[in-house]
């Protein structure tokens, strides 16, 4: 599907700045900051600042307020770390603390719901050739404009699985919800989202 394919795109654009694995990289990255290497966590920080940030604000109305929570969650992130038994799983478990984080701060009702502008959205494009960063750029443009037209649940677990590429089973985790649920939701947002795609952008899915 259409959808889909963007969002492969732009997790592809985001990845290749990073070839080979990174999972060994955080790990690494966690052990050296568990023995006091502050110069691993900024690296950590400058890895996920975007990423939390994106995550934060498809939950969450206001930039700012966006930018306030996701400087908490990495602070928590950091004074968490010893508890953090599989440093390889460091990236669901950032998540999962960025999820917990949103979810006791809206039911207190701290935090104003989403209606996110797109313009806010963070990019991952890195630069190419002019031609090539303009398409890249026009996709990843015509697929957040869709996502914020989603319920804001609906663009969480989007950005988990399709742009932050965690499995099922990891986002399971993340929102404490049945594999089960997982599986629905990400099926309706997604057809959501390419049904939003092929009204306002012309696109058309693929069965």
């Amino acid at each position: 599907m259409m959808a889909l394919a963007l969002t492969a795109e732009l997790m592809a654009d985001r990845d290749a700045a990073s070839t080979g694995s990174s999972l060994p990289v955080e790990a690494d990255l966690v052990a050296r900051t568990k023995r006091g290497d502050d110069k691993a966590f900024a690296e950590l920080v400058r890895m996920y600042q975007n990423r939390i940030f994106n995550f934060v604000l498809a939950r969450i109305r206001q930039h700012q307020q966006a930018e306030d929570v996701t400087q908490e969650v990495l602070v928590k992130a950091y004074f968490s770390l010893s508890k953090l038994r599989e440093p390889a799983k460091f990236k669901s478990w950032i998540f999962s603390i960025a999820h917990n984080h949103l979810r006791d701060m809206l039911r207190k009702r701290q935090l104003d719901i989403a209606d996110v502008e797109g313009s806010h959205i963070e990019h991952y494009v890195d630069p190419a050739t002019p031609e090539n960063e303009l398409r890249r750029r026009q996709s990843q443009e015509a697929v957040w404009n869709a996502l914020v037209k989603l319920k804001p649940e609906q663009r969480e677990i989007l950005v988990l699985c399709d742009i932050e590429g965690l499995s099922y089973r990891e986002i399971a985790e993340i929102m404490r919800v049945p594999l089960g649920t997982v599986q629905s939701r990400i099926f309706y947002a997604r057809r959501k989202l390419r049904g939003i795609l092929s009204d306002e952008f012309a696109y058309k899915g693929e069965e």
